[in-house]
């Protein structure tokens, strides 16, 4: 055998080494949506323990709370968005298309509501966690496993609050659910 023949390899094992590679690479951008993702879960996390927590302090001022809260946590996330696309040098449409999917996500709440016209506050709130709850798994399916275990984790969340603790649901979510999206947060962060 010359010295050729012992260096090459086989088409096999180049494409099992490709493979390797290809795995290491789509792992390695898995980890990095994760980490980019990890400030919004911890971020939102905190908005719903603190609006359900205040919600059951005020229920009269639920709608308020949660009005205020949310439009915090959007120009929060907007925030987080502009402060890491300008520290990676990336464009400036990602805030401009948060803001626009706040609005979109409003509209189909509204729209939802007025077809369905939930007759609680406990409906409403159930409503809307199983749709964030559906959101995230769905992205998952994408972006990665994580992301799936936090959809579940909270859809799990709203429906024992919803069907188990009915009389504590703004307390078992705040804290429950609020609590699966920031320990999501600190999972997503850990690479």
């Amino acid at each position: 055998m010359n010295h050729q023949e012992s260096q090459s390899i086989s088409v096999a094992q180049a494409r099992q080494t490709l493979n390797v590679v290809q795995a290491a690479a789509d792992r390695g951008t898995t980890l990095y949506r994760y980490r980019l993702a990890s400030p919004y879960f911890l971020l939102w996390g905190v908005v719903w323990a603190l609006g359900y927590g205040l919600s059951d302090w005020w229920p009269a001022q639920t709608g308020w709370i949660w009005l205020a809260l949310d439009v915090i946590g959007v120009a929060a996330s907007i925030v987080i968005t502009s402060v890491g696309h300008a520290r990676r040098g990336a464009g400036h449409a990602m805030p401009w298309r948060i803001a626009g999917l706040a609005l979109i996500v409003l509209a189909y709440f509204a729209a939802a509501f007025l077809v369905m016209a939930p007759q609680t506050g406990r409906q409403v709130s159930t409503f809307i966690t199983l749709t964030v709850a559906l959101a995230y798994s769905v992205v998952g399916i994408w972006a990665g496993s994580r992301w799936m275990f936090a959809g579940l984790a909270v859809c799990a969340a709203a429906l024992i609050g919803y069907f188990h603790v009915p009389v504590y649901f703004n307390t078992w979510m705040g804290l429950v659910g609020g609590g699966a999206l920031v320990l999501s947060g600190i999972w997503l962060r850990r690479v």
